[in-house]
Parts: C-alpha cells; sequence; structure tokens
C-alpha cells in the first residue's frame, strides 16, 4: 500500500477525529490550526492564510502528520528549550523541496529581515530575540516552529535556522524516521506559505522563484 494510500482520510480519519479537546485543539466539528481550517466530516482541508482549498495530495500530508499527533497519550507540554531541525531533530535526513524553500527565504528576508514579521502576521507569531528577525509559529497546538533570519554581511551571505521545542519528537512519534518526515514537513509547509504570503501582499517578485521553489507539501516530496 502507498503513503498516499495509508495515509488517505478513509484510513485515518477516525484517528484524526479523536483530536477536538485534546492536545490544545478546541472541542468543535473542525480543527483549526496552522491557519489551516479541517472539517471533520469530509476531510477538506481551507488555507486561511493563502485562500484556497488543499490538493489531495497536499491534504495527506496534513492527514499523516495529525494521525502521527493523535497517537501521542500524555500532553507534557513545552519544554522551553530550543533544538536545531538540520542539527538535532533529522542531523542526516536532507530534504531537497526544503532546502530551496530556505535558499528563497534567506535571499528575500537576508536582505531585510523585518519582512518576516509582515508575512508572519496572518499565522499569529510571537516574535523570538534571536537574530536579525525570529518568528514562532504553532504549527500544531503543541508544536511550535522558530523560524530565525540573520542579514547578510560584507563578506557573509543571509543565512536562517529552523529550531523546534525540545518536546516536538514527542508529539510527532515515536519513531525517528516518522519525527523527521512529520517536522521536515511543517518547515516546508511554513516557508513556502511565508514566501508565498509575502509575494501575495506586497506583490513582491519572489527571485527565480519557478526554478527555486520547493513547494507547499507537507511532506518531503510530492
Amino acid at each position: 500500500m502507498s503513503f498516499w494510500e495509508l495515509y488517505s482520510w478513509d484510513k485515518v480519519g477516525s484517528k484524526i477525529r479523536s483530536l477536538p479537546g485534546r492536545l490544545g485543539f478546541e472541542k468543535e466539528d473542525k480543527l483549526k490550526f496552522f491557519g489551516l481550517t479541517l472539517d471533520l466530516e469530509t476531510g477538506a482541508i481551507y488555507d486561511n492564510i493563502l485562500g484556497r482549498y488543499l490538493t489531495q495530495r497536499e491534504s495527506i500530508g496534513v492527514y499523516f502528520i495529525l494521525s502521527l499527533y493523535a497517537e501521542t497519550k500524555v500532553d507534557i507540554g513545552e519544554s522551553g528549550e530550543l533544538v536545531s531541525l538540520s542539527r538535532q531533530i533529522c542531523p542526516f535526513v536532507h530534504c531537497p523541496n526544503l532546502r530551496r524553500n530556505i535558499t528563497i527565504i534567506e535571499k528575500v528576508f537576508g536582505v531585510n529581515p523585518q519582512l518576516l514579521y509582515t508575512a508572519a502576521e496572518p499565522f499569529n507569531y510571537k516574535s523570538v530575540d534571536i537574530g536579525d528577525a525570529a518568528v514562532k509559529v504553532y504549527t500544531l497546538p503543541r508544536v511550535p516552529v522558530v523560524l530565525v533570519i540573520w542579514a547578510g554581511e560584507e563578506g557573509l551571505p543571509p543565512s536562517s535556522e529552523i529550531l523546534f521545542d525540545k518536546s516536538a519528537p514527542h508529539y510527532l512519534s515515536e519513531e525517528t524516521s516518522a519525527v523527521c518526515e512529520a517536522a521536515l514537513g511543517l518547515a516546508r509547509a511554513l516557508t513556502a506559505r511565508l514566501i508565498l504570503r509575502l509575494a501575495k501582499d506586497l506583490r513582491i517578485e519572489i527571485p527565480s522563484i519557478e526554478v527555486e521553489f520547493g513547494g507547499y507539501g507537507y511532506i518531503c516530496a510530492d
């Protein structure tokens, strides 16, 4: 059975329907998180930030992450300690689509880090005192992601870092490979949506977007 069949709404919808009233979700007939609204009856997911419904494949990526999250038995809360996605959570895993998005993130926000706050406004971000600009976005009620930008200086190009709370693996899976896939997918979706939202709001032409953009999916591959 393929990934797309294994995590279809028919396969994991019942597990996801266990989330209202648990792990930070409100007890409602829809799940609202990360600027998304998921209809628990149909499985349809609307992106309130970009103003469109997710495709079937995009939705399955979300179902995958939510099904892992729903397996969490104990709600331990945030630790307050940040860890690096690339150096601590997934040190040996490469995600080309995320890397392409990060390239654009560094080009756009590295020139003007304050633009990061403009792009992140619809995500109800919290400002973090790291680098030249940093935002904390709750991709799931118990899984915040921090995106940090450092502006380029003479002889040094712009750079960035993606950080998770140290508790993130507890909420994503007991299996390291699944934690990496989910964490990388959340980071890919966040970076893509920041880029697309900024381009839409400010009518900014994203450099080489057709070549460099790594897409909007919630897992590494499409």
